[in-house]
């Protein structure tokens, strides 16, 4: 059975029945559009099936809620998602025709009534998709996504239900694509598309974009290799059950090639898969249309000049600012429409994808030198080429320790590093490194930090020790020491037995 696409369109919509209850329903917008019934409803209000009273045309009417009406930043993406979608001017970008505000301030546009199946239903339903039908839909999506990067466009959020597929003409697969809601316009500078927050859907993500580094159209080719991945393979490479281990495979696990679940795969369609979801961005195609050129090849039985190529297994490291992500307590319900994270990150759903909001890392100062083992200095021109080669290397990424309340010492094993709030050094490629938070009068808590730890800042609140227990404190109060002048390092206590344990690897 076929769909409207209002079932999908928009804030995570579902479709609904009986909706004849409506106070919408049998009215008349503007004196244009009659709203005929609710096709779908979600968390930011409703997409209705209409139709124009002097043409007869059938469309659909996407309709904010009176309340989420009254946001600004909100309004600016439904604004923006009319407007993206209407400055790209093509056949396989869904069309939006006009805009406007309802009496009781609820804000509406109106668009294109699509009778067809969004990508995801195809997939699941129909799987394998023959390789003919996979390479028909991708050179539309080319098409679609070329003239949006042209424009100055980048979706950031292409997936398969975004992805629209209806009968024109002969052609029962015609393309169309949706919710450019969250669309990085060429040269916008507010922050709805500022550096340091993460959106899109996790599984169809760009290594740059779980990163929250800048990114360009590179990031919509990505997706688009992530989608004919799973149009070949039946799933998607990158899968968990919370949102950290989903983020950390696309950056750092090599994707599985899609012929050891679908041998019947062409070798030159998987080598076109594996370019387009390449870590990094240069590796890709540059622009669609060479993606569709070597999509040409396959169907001419050519090579194509993905073939035989080779790309790297990890992303490079973020060169802007690296999103505040903490520690994950317990996994989350899996899904490809979005993920939440309580108290970490804000996830929502707007405009048909999700966002994760996330703050910019602050600027850290010069990082502390941590104890390590003693060793023998190079000597002469070696010990001066080592020394420079040093003093050129990039300064290691630093992990600020935060406590409630202020003032823990951090050890290490017998050294103390200081006091809360301290910025430390993370540990490089596969080390960790075990440190100890102490406070007077308070449990002491042991801590490990991996280098995978990507927060910039981690906060932890000590538990009060319970009567007769020495706590973290057993050292005694420190003097004041005036002045703003760093206190003394107390001698070392014994490690309290019911010391808290804590890994901070938020990607596991």
């Amino acid at each position: 059975m076929q769909t409207s696409n209002a079932a999908q369109h928009g804030d995570g919509l579902r479709v609904i029945e009986g909706g004849n209850q409506d106070p919408l329903i049998g009215h008349t917008i503007d004196g244009r559009y009659e709203v005929e019934k609710v096709l779908g409803e979600g968390g930011m209000g409703l997409v209705y099936r209409g139709r124009h009273v002097v043409l007869n045309k059938p469309l659909a009417i996407k309709v904010l809620r009176p309340d989420v009406s009254k946001d600004a930043e909100i309004i600016q993406r439904f604004k923006q998602e009319a407007q993206s979608a209407s400055a790209i001017g093509n056949q396989h970008i869904i069309d939006i025709s006009d805009f406007g505000a309802l009496p009781d301030g609820s804000t509406y546009f109106i668009m294109e009534y699509l009778d067809g199946s969004d990508l995801t239903k195809v997939v699941e339903r129909q799987s394998p998709i023959p390789v003919e039908r996979i390479v028909h839909i991708a050179k539309q999506l080319c098409d679609a996504l070329g003239a949006a990067h042209d424009a100055g466009i980048v979706h950031r959020d292409l997936k398969p239900d975004n992805i629209y597929l209806i009968k024109r003409g002969q052609d029962s697969d015609f393309v169309k694509v949706l919710d450019f809601g969250i669309a990085k316009v060429g040269g916008a500078s507010s922050k709805l598309t500022r550096a340091g927050q993460v959106f899109g859907t996790p599984h169809y993500m760009s290594p740059e974009q779980c990163g929250g580094v800048a990114l360009d159209h590179r990031t919509d080719i990505y997706a688009i290799g992530i989608i004919l991945y799973e149009m070949v393979a039946g799933r998607t490479p990158f899968d968990a059950d919370n949102l950290m281990a989903i983020l950390s495979k696309h950056i750092y696990e090599p994707p599985t090639p899609p012929t050891q679940f679908r041998p019947d795969c062409p070798p030159d369609l998987e080598a076109v898969v594996l370019r387009c979801i390449a870590k990094k961005p240069e590796e890709r195609y540059g622009h669609l249309r060479e993606l569709s050129d070597d999509l040409r090849r396959l169907e001419a039985g050519m090579t194509t000049s993905a073939t035989g190529r080779t790309y790297s297994h990890i992303a490079a490291p973020a060169q802007a600012t690296v999103p505040t992500m903490a520690p994950v307590a317990a996994p989350q319900p899996k899904s490809k429409a979005g993920f939440v994270v309580g108290g970490v990150a804000l996830l929502a759903v707007l405009g048909g994808g999700a966002f994760v909001a996330m703050k910019p890392a602050p600027v850290a100062p010069a990082p502390l030198v941590l104890p390590t083992p003693a060793t023998t200095p190079a000597a002469g021109a070696a010990g001066a080429a080592g020394a420079e080669a040093a003093a050129a290397a990039p300064a290691q990424p630093i992990v600020q320790i935060l406590s409630e309340p202020v003032g823990a010492e951090l050890w290490s094993g017998d050294t103390m590093l200081g006091q809360t709030p301290l910025d430390i050094p993370r540990p490089t490629q596969g080390q960790t490194l075990q440190i100890e938070l102490r406070h007077v009068g308070y449990e002491a808590k042991v801590i490990t930090i991996s280098s995978l730890t990507v927060a910039p800042q981690l906060r932890f609140t000590l538990v009060e020790a319970r009567r007769g227990s020495s706590g973290g404190g057993s050292h005694g109060p420190r003097p004041s020491t005036g002045g703003g002048s760093s206190p003394a390092p107390s001698p070392a206590p014994s490690r309290p037995s019911h010391a808290s344990s804590e890994t901070l690897n938020p990607w596991e």
